[in-house]
């Protein structure tokens, strides 16, 4: 038996300037005044709406009372490989139906865990972050460095160093311990040698570094437009950037349910902008560290998955099958696909519906 949390009563709908440190009155310095109400509000409703539908299809797989219960079941098993019918699921060698069944229920309630996460902190919940993450909307509260350049603490004086004479020196970024695992590394040999993946950034508005590559010389968001939106948890408060172009994305529909499903529709054709928000907040609440980006693609996901999903992935102690539950948009896919499957306004009889369960739009019977 599972029990996921859909709703406190009585709890009032949080604003996005109440979840997060924003700049309101400008654009400047990742400021989101162009973007403020709208449409960060409307994006933060339709990521509220996702992460119920995805927990309404964990719950739907559950009940076998429910009319959804068979096609959540095959939502579970398309996205994430786990059901709730072990007779569904092919056994690997030396295993048994009880040990699928044991894997099963604890891979539902790692999605679980993963969606009731993201919603404790839109329902303004306490987390696990320390402090107010700040949202932005361009990379421009940062400043690119040279390791070379004089080092800086939060308070904006120079750190300082004792040279062998008694004397006080300023002190250069790489040569900072706490700067150290991003800007060196060691060589075949042991020795030390410069980690040139890593530049120092500096922002006045946390009056901290962070370390990221040089992008050529430009930007994260300058880098290439495929960059919609970027996650890190270096400094003391977690952020989200969201680039321009994030929310001019011509691959991304205007808002949730604004495409009209059709036969044969990817899961890619009806991905709302405000998806870039939603796999954000799986990286926030979780931590980078823990939802690496395997993929943004859903057929390259499905034939990894078909092909080796139960293979150990290169780079890492988990199979492509556990790597892909923690897949930020995977999520996205899921919910999104099982959003649109909630919906009657596009059915012509009480028992049927849009489905996604397969990555594209069909009309399937419940």
């Amino acid at each position: 038996m599972f029990f996921w949390l859909f709703s406190v009563p009585g709890l009032a709908v949080v604003p996005i300037t109440s979840l997060f440190v924003i700049r309101q009155d400008t654009d400047d310095s990742g400021g989101c005044a162009t973007y403020l109400p709208l449409p960060l509000e409307t994006w933060l409703s339709e990521s509220r709406a996702l992460v119920n539908s995805g927990l309404q299809a964990l719950a739907d797989a559950q009940d076998p009372s429910a009319a959804e219960h068979a096609v959540a079941r095959r939502y579970l098993q398309s996205y994430f490989r786990a059901t709730d019918n072990v007779d569904a699921v092919t056994l690997v060698q030396g295993e048994t139906s009880s040990h699928r069944a044991t894997f099963i229920n604890q891979t539902s309630d790692q999605i679980a865990d993963s969606l009731n996460a993201v919603k404790k902190f839109l329902d303004g919940q306490p987390t696990d972050l320390l402090e107010t993450p700040h949202l932005y909307c361009n990379d421009k509260w940062l400043t690119k460095l040279r390791r070379t350049d004089i080092a800086w603490d939060k308070q904006g004086y120079e750190v300082m160093k004792v040279l062998p004479g008694g004397s006080m020196a300023p002190m250069i970024i790489e040569e900072v311990p706490a700067y150290q695992r991003f800007l060196w590394k060691e060589n075949s040999k042991g020795k030390l040698v410069e980690n040139k993946k890593f530049v120092p950034y500096w922002s006045d508005d946390l009056s901290e570094y962070i370390f990221d590559q040089n992008y050529g010389g430009k930007t994260y968001c300058t880098d290439a437009k495929r960059n919609l939106a970027a996650t890190q948890e270096q400094t003391s408060a977690s952020t989200i950037t969201l680039c321009p172009s994030s929310f001019t994305n011509p691959n991304g529909a205007d808002g949730l349910g604004s495409v009209t499903p059709i036969t044969g529709q990817s899961i890619h054709d009806v991905l709302p902008r405000s998806a870039t928000l939603y796999h954000e907040l799986f990286h926030l609440v979780m931590g980078p560290d823990d939802t690496p980006d395997i993929t943004y693609s859903w057929s390259d996901q499905q034939k990894t998955l078909a092909t080796k999903g139960t293979r150990i992935a290169d780079g890492y102690d988990e199979t492509w099958e556990q790597l892909f539950r923690r897949n930020p948009e995977t999520y996205v896919f899921f919910s999104v696909g099982y959003w649109y499957f909630q919906q009657t306004q596009w059915s012509n009889a009480a028992n049927e519906r849009w489905s996604f369960q397969s990555g594209v739009a069909e009309l399937v019977a419940i």
